[in-house]
């Protein structure tokens, strides 16, 4: 039998402890996981959570960071492949891809309930990937002319404050109101956007 390289049982202990955290922070929150039953569900042992994480605020956030990090991938995605013009590219399916990421019951509880509580609100917003990436959007539409021309640091920090908010505000929705929570809630981050369009030449 091929043997197993000591980087590649790393990479899978990893990946073991990760995937078993993700669920378990997804069903039942970070404070009602406990450190025993992650290890359990990964068949790792203690030492082997604390060698490659640390202790359990570590794991989750990775478990935090690597979520985030698939959404924006999703994003870039859903953006290059949607068609219409630059601003339905970026604003308009933008804006419906992050309220559908927001939906999804392990956004809702590890990002936005669960990550303010555990890391802090600047986890949020520090070196977000999302945030980097609607730079680079704003950049775009500013360089075609689809938004006036501003500076981009502070706009993109308060539009992802709202951004949060917004995903904050899904996330805390009844099941029964969250249709009509992710229809308002598109409609209004379309307004703000709307608000920033350069007038027609």
């Amino acid at each position: 039998m091929p043997t197993v390289s000591k980087a590649e049982q790393s990479q899978k202990t990893r990946r073991a402890l990760l995937d078993a955290a993700r669920e378990l922070f997804a069903e039942r929150g970070y404070a009602a996981t406990a450190t025993e039953e992650i290890v359990q569900r990964a068949n790792v042992t203690r030492g082997a959570l604390q060698y490659h994480y640390g202790e359990k605020i570590g794991l989750f956030r990775a478990v935090f960071d690597e979520l985030r990090d698939e959404r924006v991938q999703l994003l870039r995605r859903r953006i290059q492949a949607a068609e219409g013009d630059v601003w339905e590219k970026y604003a308009v399916t933008g804006c419906r891809v992050f309220v559908d990421n927001a939906k999804d019951p392990a956004v809702q509880r590890i990002v936005y309930i669960d990550a303010p509580a555990v890391l802090g609100m600047a986890a949020l917003r520090d070196h977000a990937p999302g945030l980097l990436f609607l730079r680079t959007a704003l950049t775009h539409l500013m360089d075609e002319g689809l938004v006036r021309k501003m500076p981009v640091l502070p706009l993109s920090t308060i539009l992802w404050a709202a951004v949060i908010e917004a995903g904050r505000h899904i996330a805390q929705a009844a099941a029964d109101d969250l249709a009509q929570v992710e229809q308002e809630t598109v409609a209004v981050l379309l307004e703000i956007l709307s608000g920033l369009r350069s007038a027609p030449q």
